[in-house]
């Protein structure tokens, strides 16, 4: 399970990211394809987004 730092840096960069509600914090925990508790997106590109983050 990623950490909720690791879901907000995913989702800040996300080009499949949609929303839950309006005005929150992007982040894939508020995301429509996040599937929640230990699942993960629903889009099965979670860590291909992960691995793509540049973290230099």
């Amino acid at each position: 399970m990623p950490s909720l730092s690791d879901l907000k840096m995913v989702g800040e960069g996300c080009s499949e990211y949609d929303p839950t509600e309006e005005e929150t914090e992007r982040s894939c925990h508020s995301c429509q394809h996040w599937s929640g508790g230990e699942g993960m997106c629903e889009l099965d590109i979670f860590w291909e987004q992960f691995t793509s983050l540049d973290q230099t």
